[in-house]
């Protein structure tokens, strides 16, 4: 039987070194979204298609993500995060970089999004929450923080990654150079730690060993796709994504359309990356202490106060600064809450399958969002309009959050490894 350790100290001691390949792989699930925000320009010299056109293509993803990823989720629960996360990582570093081969045919972009969508699907955040949470318990929050500082530090890195590379290599020779530096980086970091309560029992008592928690203990998937908790949640989160994901991949088209310079925008859109990083951490130590349900909502609620500077000053690179610091803080807290509460409410018995269906959800949304304020943009030649939109959306997903409740399935537990017969 393996019981918790004495304090969470204990726990980040003995498996801590698995946060590495997940934060790496956090890291890359997100890199085709904060790319492609630095790629719309060149992209649109080259082929002249419109910027709707151009974010057609994490829309793709997001379609293929709301059907998949339930199954990646429930792949999962029955093989463990570590088979998965290593193929995925080949196969998605490939992907992107067959992205160079696209033609001034917009059908040749579409489907090379569509190859990059489906291994996108084997890196996509569920694996690797899945790891952590099978290890941690008393430190469960901030485990998952530093986890999902991945996005963070994705959004610090790759924008000024591949810009550097464009001024080089041409677009092109960018997608191909991140796709390669980050397989020889991520891969390694992945096979020499990347591992779940499964396989350490495996080690322990042999390849017969099953880990409890990972296979009884929790929700059904019947009982947890029926669940008031499971609606709200996804809805919750959903909402949340719709409106701020357009936000962050729009950053630095929406801060030149309010008149702040070409120069200017990536270094305030940058804030996004560092306020996130903040925002992840401070808002795991939260989650670990204060009524998670509350600090969620916060957290989602936030970015009102972005918008609101945004629209009250617009134009001003003070305001601007502000609000996008803000913004990040609020982007690194909401999918941590997300993948705490998922395992507060159902347990681990399927989690793979629930927080990978929500997963789904919150593809689709961070697909559909950048295209829906461009298509908004392209009709009006501003995104005033999607701003309004920000305060609703953020209020509603607020206050179903917070009618999340109490009830849960209680993370404090100890797990035991057993022999099947």
């Amino acid at each position: 039987m393996i019981t918790k350790s004495p304090s969470g100290a204990g726990e980040l001691h003995r498996h801590g070194t698995v946060l590495i390949p997940c934060v790496a792989g956090i890291l890359l699930s997100a890199t085709h979204s904060y790319s492609l925000g630095v790629m719309i320009v060149p992209l649109e010299q080259e082929f002249g298609w419109t910027r709707s056109q151009i974010s057609s293509g994490p829309l793709i993803i997001a379609i293929i993500g709301l059907f998949a990823a339930p199954l990646v989720g429930r792949a999962v629960d029955q093989w463990g995060p570590r088979r998965i996360g290593l193929a995925g990582i080949l196969l998605y570093c490939a992907a992107l970089g067959a992205l160079s081969f696209a033609t001034s045919n917009i059908l040749s972009w579409a489907l090379l999004w569509v190859v990059l969508g489906l291994c996108n699907m084997l890196v996509i955040p569920t694996i690797w929450t899945a790891a952590v949470t099978s290890l941690f318990v008393e430190r469960r929050g901030i485990a998952l923080a530093i986890t999902l500082c991945g996005a963070s530090l994705c959004a610090a890195i790759t924008p000024p990654l591949v810009g550097f590379l464009i001024v080089q290599q041409g677009w092109r020779g960018a997608y191909v150079g991140v796709g390669l530096l980050y397989a020889a980086v991520i891969f390694p970091l992945a096979w020499l730690f990347l591992r779940s309560a499964t396989d350490d029992a495996r080690k322990t008592l042999g390849t017969a060993a099953r880990a409890v928690p990972l296979t009884a203990f929790g929700t059904s998937l019947r009982q947890g796709f029926a669940s008031p908790a499971f609606i709200k949640l996804a809805a919750g989160v959903t909402l949340y994504a719709l409106a701020v994901c357009a936000l962050t991949a729009n950053a630095v088209p929406i801060l030149v359309a309010q008149g702040l310079l070409a120069t200017q925008a990536p270094a305030i859109a940058g804030l996004i990356g560092i306020g996130s990083l903040v925002g992840r951490l401070g808002g795991g130590y939260l989650l670990d202490r204060l009524n998670p349900h509350r600090v969620s909502a916060v957290s989602v609620a936030t970015p009102i106060l972005s918008v609101a500077l945004l629209l009250a000053m617009p134009g001003s690179p003070g305001a601007a600064m502000a609000g996008f610091l803000i913004l990040g803080l609020s982007v690194g807290t909401e999918l941590d809450a997300c993948a705490y509460l998922a395992a507060r409410h159902f347990g681990l018995r399927s989690y793979g399958t629930l927080f990978g269906a929500i997963n789904g959800f919150l593809l689709f949304a961070n697909g559909l969002a950048p295209m829906a304020a461009n298509i908004v943009y392209d009709l009006t030649q501003s995104y005033q309009f999607f701003l309004w939109a920000v305060i609703p959306a953020c209020s509603l997903s607020a206050m179903l959050l917070v009618a999340l409740g109490s009830n849960a399935v209680s993370p404090q537990f100890a797990p035991e490894i057993q022999k099947t017969p």
